[in-house]
């Protein structure tokens, strides 16, 4: 600020030098006035009122006047003063802040950078340590670091064993009217089971991050001792810690209300080879539960299965995001809704990531979701972003088997090969909506396998069936079977009923002649039973999409799908622009 004002006297002093010697002039060679400096009229009041009696620069300014004004060469001298007293000003106020030392201690300037240079560097000062400092504790919830009563605290610091007392602090509450417990940010270590056994809710901080940290990566479980309902799991970052609900064989009614919501799962150590292939997150003969915005993490070191269902009744799957390069998520604060909980999430992501040394590329999965004899579920808007550089067998994005009334719409699919062993499979159910998904460079299998293991959940074939609105790119193995949208039977005993396979396109990159490949495949099963409508097209075109069928004549049918069906599918495939691995 000194030094400001030190140039701004000084630049005002040469100018009024100027001006004043303007005025006064009535020699041979007339200038004339010129034009004020500010257009501000009260700022040239000011300045005209300074008195500049006993200065130097008065007397040279006299000096000007009264010896030099007539002289030829005045114009060209002037400036050369005017010039001369900036440019000291400026030296000045540029000493004055390198010798600075004085009382008031104003530290270093922020130096002007170009714009990526300067992100840069306010991106390093303002990261948070989202793992220390304090949290406001929510009305009505035991914090678990200050639970009173005779109960003890927690410590949370990633090296203390905090097993029993998170135990000790779960069993106080749960089954009361008062049944939240809150961990504010920090690492909980544990070493055994946790287990619960009446309605609870613990809560993560929602302003840092609450680490619940496996001492033995996967080989520990958050679960249910016994049939439970009303269960929250909201806010909370797994390290390494499987989260497990089952009906314990008693029925799916025994066991509901089970959420989990926002929390991330991942692991910050090498887990063991028999451990690392364990699933992340299990339900099991449960009711009327849901899964939202979750995000599961995997990495070279532990390839496996994200989450797993059985015989559950009325689960809602949404939201959730499985696999990420945590060294690119810039679009996920931008382009998935909610944004501003992904903003906040994305931030968090990166904090891991620097603060466990995390490897970039999380999204190592042999498959993000197994499903098998559910009834009434809901799989919506999550995003399946596997990696492609797993090298390992891979088995299916989605593999959903048994299914009974069950809705997959407005994914995301990316990252599982373009072969038998990607995208998403159904197989062997009933009554599958399975619309406005967008497909990247893998495919939609339909299956009806032989049902060796005599499981009655399994429907012999596939019956009412609607693959519908689904977006498919494709660049490997364009015109492939199991690349495309297919439906195969290989035992010849599937009893299929009413499929059909409408608005479907096909985006085919890196060929000139799209239109040549084939896009929907039908292999073996009854080809009467399935029906594929003009709409099915080559993006960007009305031009059908050439079918493929075996046992059978390719023919299409000649009227619209139902209006019902496209009323309810009245949007736009989800897609995103994720940066590759």
């Amino acid at each position: 600020m000194i030094r400001g004002v030190v140039l701004f006297v000084s630049i005002i002093l040469a100018l009024r030098m100027g001006r004043s010697a303007d005025r006064k002039h009535s020699g041979k060679y007339n200038l004339g006035k010129k034009s004020p400096i500010f257009n501000d009229g009260a700022r040239q009041n000011v300045i005209k009122k300074q008195s500049s009696k006993g200065t130097l620069l008065h007397w040279t300014r006299r000096f000007f006047q009264e010896k030099m004004f007539h002289n030829q060469h005045f114009n060209m001298i002037r400036g050369v003063v005017l010039f001369v007293s900036i440019i000291l000003a400026l030296r000045m106020g540029r000493s004055a802040d390198r010798k600075h030392s004085g009382k008031y201690n104003l530290g270093k300037k922020t130096p002007i950078f170009h714009d990526g240079a300067r992100q840069n560097l306010i991106k390093k000062q303002s990261t948070p340590n989202y793992l220390t400092g304090s949290d406001g504790v929510p009305a009505g919830m035991t914090n678990v670091k200050q639970p009173g009563g005779s109960l003890t605290a927690a410590v949370g610091d990633g090296k203390k064993d905090d097993t029993s007392v998170i135990k000790a602090i779960i069993k106080h509450v749960e089954g009361s009217t008062n049944n939240k417990v809150f961990f504010p940010r920090g690492e909980y270590l544990v070493s055994g089971d946790i287990a619960i056994s009446g309605s609870v809710e613990l809560h993560g901080t929602q302003s840092g991050v609450a680490v619940i940290k496996a001492s033995t990566p996967y080989a520990i479980r958050i679960h249910n001792a016994s049939p439970v309902r009303s269960i929250l799991l909201i806010y909370l970052y797994f390290d390494g810690i499987r989260v497990v609900f089952e009906g314990d064989n008693q029925g799916p009614s025994s066991t509901s209300n089970i959420t989990i919501e926002s929390c991330v799962f991942f692991s910050s150590a090498s887990a063991s080879q028999s451990n690392g292939r364990k699933r992340q997150f299990e339900m099991i003969e449960l009711e009327n539960s849901g899964v939202y915005k979750n995000v599961f993490l995997r990495d070279s070191g532990a390839y496996g299965v994200a989450s797993s269902f059985r015989s559950t009744v009325n689960v809602s799957v949404i939201g959730n995001v499985c696999g990420l390069e945590l060294s690119k998520l810039d679009w996920l604060s931008s382009k998935v809704e909610p944004v501003s909980h992904w903003r906040d999430q994305k931030e968090k992501l990166e904090f891991l990531r620097t603060r466990y040394n995390l490897k970039s590329d999380q999204g190592y999965f042999n498959s993000c979701l197994y499903d098998q004899c559910d009834k009434r579920m809901k799989i919506e808007e999550n995003i399946f972003n596997g990696s492609p550089n797993t090298a390992r067998h891979r088995d299916h994005a989605m593999y959903l088997k048994g299914f009974d009334s069950m809705n997959v719409t407005g994914n995301y699919v990316r990252g599982w090969p373009a072969d038998a062993s990607g995208g998403i499979k159904a197989r062997n159910g009933k009554n599958l909506w399975l619309a406005r998904n967008y497909v990247d460079d893998t495919g939609i299998l339909l299956y009806s396998h032989e049902n060796k293991k005599n499981k009655t959940c399994l429907h012999n074939g596939l019956k009412n069936v609607v693959i519908y609105g689904n977006h498919f790119v494709q660049r490997t193995r364009p015109g492939r079977r199991d690349s495309s949208l297919s439906y195969y039977e290989p035992h010849f005993v599937g009893d299929d009923e009413n499929i059909k396979y409408s608005a479907n396109v096909f985006q085919i990159l890196g060929s000139s002649c799209p239109t040549q490949f084939t896009c929907i495949w039908l292999t073996n099963g009854n080809a009467s039973q399935h029906h594929v409508y003009r709409d099915n097209v080559y993006y960007g075109t009305p031009t059908p999409v050439k079918l493929q069928v075996r046992r059978g004549t390719p023919s299409y049918e000649e009227n619209d799908i139902d209006q019902e069906i496209k009323n309810l599918y009245n949007y736009s495939a989800y897609k995103l622009d994720i940066p590759p691995y």
